[in-house]
């Protein structure tokens, strides 16, 4: 069996002695600090579960983050591939000496804009499950914050 304690786990109040009516032995000096104990206990653990929440939270934004840098990436270099094949092949053959839209190197790079566009809103979505502010995120992006908070907010 446990030690017995003979003061209240809340108030640290000395325990009255036990009466004769039997049962398990008192640990609070009444029902107010039986009452408090618990509002207490639960509030010195919800910041570490909610620590935990915003750490699993970060883990998977950066997840998120790192897939739409990986798809960025390999979108550029696939551009980069075909400008550098455009190079090796003959002038005649190139995109710009061809008839047709003059502005195929454009549209080939509007889609790396697109993705550009959705990194950035993953690092943003990663910095404030990180716990950032829209004041540090807005000072990053030369933004004001409301608008930074506008733009990113999920």
């Amino acid at each position: 069996m446990g030690s017995r304690t003979e003061q209240c786990l809340n108030c640290e109040a000395p325990l009255s002695s036990p009466t004769g009516r039997g049962g398990r032995p008192r640990t609070y000096c009444s029902d107010a600090c039986w009452w408090d104990f618990g509002r207490t206990r639960a509030r010195r653990w919800r910041p570490i579960t909610q620590r935990h929440q915003r750490q699993d939270d970060t883990r998977k934004q950066r997840r998120h983050l790192r897939n739409q840098a990986e798809h960025l990436a390999q979108a550029a270099g696939k551009l980069a591939l075909d400008l550098h094949a455009e190079d090796l092949a003959l002038p005649t053959q190139q995109t710009g000496w061809k008839s047709g839209p003059i502005a195929g190197y454009a549209a080939a790079a509007l889609p790396l804009l697109a993705q550009a566009r959705a990194v950035l809103a993953a690092a943003v979505a990663a910095d404030r499950a990180a716990g950032a502010t829209w004041d540090e995120i807005g000072a990053v992006l030369d933004v004001s914050p409301d608008t930074a908070a506008r733009r990113y907010r999920t």
